[in-house]
């Protein structure tokens, strides 16, 4: 399951169920900016408390923990806590107090079943699809409709779905690292 809760939020409150969601890496990445960091396709969009209700129930390892000594369960993205909403309560995790209504600003969350996460490992776009690479931190929309079949057809082609071609960026190092292999 890839989840996008925090982050984004202009994306987050007006993506439909079947829209593709992709990130590409910042102008500083070490390995060069505008690589593939994930593409998803929501599955299940919901408000961001029906969302910590779910973690709690169906998927507490998004819940962040960090006392944990394993850095999945630190970097978890259900992070604010919705037994008052609007929340006045943020769990540890990676981001910050300050970043708490800009996060909250999204309203819902975006829930993929169908997803392909390069991370750390990111990938090169074809050239032909290259236009919606974007540079710094902004969003494309109906921009991208031009090339949405085609974005599809060759992450299909050449990719597995809902699989972690590599870890998050940032990752301790001694956690297993996950090769990228294309379909054969």
């Amino acid at each position: 399951m890839c989840t996008l809760n925090c982050c984004k939020p202009v994306i987050r409150r007006t993506a439909k169920v079947g829209d593709w969601v992709a990130a590409n890496t910042a102008a500083d990445f070490p390995a060069g900016p505008s690589l593939l960091v994930y593409a998803m396709r929501v599955t299940v969009k919901m408000t961001m408390g029906e969302y910590d209700a779910w973690t709690q129930r169906e998927l507490p390892e998004k819940i962040p923990s960090a006392r944990s000594r394993d850095y999945r369960r630190r970097a978890g993205d259900s992070m604010y806590d919705f037994v008052a909403d609007p929340p006045t309560r943020r769990r540890d995790g990676f981001h910050v107090p300050e970043e708490m209504e800009h996060d909250l600003s999204g309203v819902y969350t975006l829930l993929s079943e169908d997803f392909y996460y390069f991370g750390g490992l990111p990938v090169e776009v074809p050239e032909h699809l290259r236009p919606v690479v974007h540079e710094g931190r902004v969003h494309k929309s109906t921009k991208n409709d031009l090339y949405v079949d085609d974005f599809v057809a060759w992450i299909t082609a050449e990719f597995e779905p809902n699989k972690l071609y590599g870890m998050p960026r940032g990752m301790p190092q001694t956690l297993e690292r996950v090769e990228i292999s294309r379909k054969p």
